[in-house]
């Protein structure tokens, strides 16, 4: 592993960062099938237990925590609580139910940060943002699937969204996807990254391309592996290189994978750890 894997890492332990987005509580409710019910068309579960995890933008802040000096949040939107149903043998989800909050009040972003992180799950308004380095992630899901694109975002320095995020804000479902980057990145931001799940990541840093594959060898839950990817490497990209950035996004990316839920965030010790044994 490059020493400036390592460099970068600890380049942003003084840094004072403010992560801007959803609050979501997501919970884990564990059922047992009963099998078929005989006079419905539907499925019966038993109840076994549940889990309660802070998620959206809590979580994604909660993994730049040992990496910085200081990791303030700021809320938006209404706050959405999302109930998972899983099957607890796989972790494999069933179906889920939202449900808004009561919101938080609006107000404006505060200054003095070295970087702004916006978690954006398209739940709430992102309020202005000041002047400064700007990450942002725009994500795409069933509550706002066409509506929270990253289009809506003019400017930024770093980016990172999904390959399905990526063409659906470029309308173009299958040009190769250095052309789907060229198109979004253009006079909007210098530094974007398309993750691929077990496919790794594709990187564009000022008229490059880069790729790096994924470490993931071992999946137990693919739920925050992207918010992961891109809250640690957010205020690291402010001065990082592409590849270094691709290296420990994948490297955080597959840790998240071996964490049910939100139950751990993924650490500076273990991301260093991971790092090292690969």
């Amino acid at each position: 592993m490059q020493s400036s894997v390592f460099d970068l890492i600890e380049s942003v332990k003084d840094f004072k960062v403010l992560f801007v987005g959803d609050v979501i509580i997501d919970e884990y409710h564990y059922v047992s099938s009963l099998g078929k019910s005989p006079k419905e068309h539907l499925i019966p579960v038993r109840f076994e237990h549940k889990e309660v995890f802070e998620g959206g933008v809590l979580a994604a802040a909660k993994h730049a925590r040992s990496f910085c000096a200081l990791v303030d949040i700021h809320s938006v939107g209404a706050g959405v609580r999302k109930v998972r149903y899983v099957d607890p043998l796989y972790t494999r989800k069933l179906f889920e139910v939202h449900f808004n909050g009561h919101g938080f009040p609006k107000r404006s972003v505060a200054e003095g940060y070295d970087a702004i992180v916006v978690a954006d799950f398209g739940h709430g308004e992102i309020p202005a943002l000041p002047d400064g380095f700007i990450a942002v992630n725009a994500q795409t899901n069933s509550a706002n699937i066409g509506y929270n694109l990253i289009t809506k975002y003019t400017r930024a320095d770093y980016i990172v969204i999904d390959e399905p995020e990526a063409r659906l804000a470029a309308a173009d479902r299958d040009s190769p996807i250095e052309e789907v980057i060229l198109k979004l990145a253009k006079d909007r931001c210098n530094k974007f990254v398309v993750t691929h799940g077990a496919y790794g990541a594709v990187g564009y840093d000022s008229g490059e391309f880069y790729h790096a594959s994924a470490y993931t060898d071992r999946i137990v839950d693919t739920m925050g592996a992207g918010d992961a990817f891109f809250a640690i490497t957010a205020p690291m990209a402010k001065h990082g290189s592409m590849q270094d950035l691709l290296t420990i996004g994948n490297a955080a990316g597959a840790i998240k994978t071996q964490i049910v839920g939100h139950r751990e965030s993924v650490t500076k010790e273990k991301l260093v750890e991971f790092l090292r044994s690969h």
